[in-house]
């Protein structure tokens, strides 16, 4: 395994910016995922692998509907149609409905894909940090992370990303005709399963 990447977590420098565990009120400064399985995260945290966090500070900041719909909006792959309107539906929901209103985090989590692919696009920077979780078995604590220098895991932070770059390469990305989905009637496609391979049975 070369490399571990997280989409999660959250890093709060001084106590200002809340987590997303909207469930329990007490634990204000969490991630969800994080919260979820404490223990998971500590051993991954733990481990000797290489690992690269984007963390939840990042992926609010790369979270408009309206701008990554306006990119979307310019290209017909189906891929993007698909991405267009789901995410459009879900832009809908979140103006309607108060219970949609953190929906729009979705987009950020992509933001491990884009980061996994060319990064030089993004104008991003990141920074080396040493980071531990919490996961001592109490709700209002479990999951935090916290800079640790003595004891803390080695970890490369995700610390700034441009979200017009972003948007802008996830919407190339989706209109790669090269890399597009091509979708054939079933008839069609019967057809190709009904004809006998040329190819010599080994």
């Amino acid at each position: 395994m070369q490399e571990i990447l997280i989409v999660g977590g959250h890093i709060n420098y001084n106590k200002t910016e809340e987590g997303n565990v909207i469930n329990v009120p007490c634990n204000k400064f969490a991630e969800l995922n994080m919260f979820l399985d404490p223990f998971a995260a500590k051993t991954v945290l733990s481990s000797e692998h290489n690992i690269t966090l984007i963390p939840l500070g990042m992926q609010r900041k790369v979270s408009a509907f309206p701008q990554i719909l306006e990119k979307l909006y310019l290209i017909s792959t189906p891929e993007a149609v698909f991405a267009r309107r789901l995410m459009s539906r879900l832009y809908r929901l979140q103006k309607l409905h108060p219970a949609y209103r953190h929906v729009d985090m979705f987009i950020g989590e992509i933001l491990g894909v884009v980061v996994a692919g060319d990064l030089s696009a993004l104008k991003s920077t990141f920074e080396v940090k040493k980071l531990q979780v919490s996961a001592t078995g109490v709700e209002c604590e479990d999951g935090e992370i916290s800079i640790d220098e003595e004891h803390g895991k080695t970890v490369n932070l995700l610390e700034n990303v441009d979200p017009s770059a972003y948007y802008n390469v996830f919407a190339k990305r989706l209109g790669d005709k090269t890399q597009a989905a091509v979708i054939g009637s079933f008839n069609e496609q019967r057809r190709i399963w009904s004809t006998p391979s040329n190819s010599s049975n080994i």
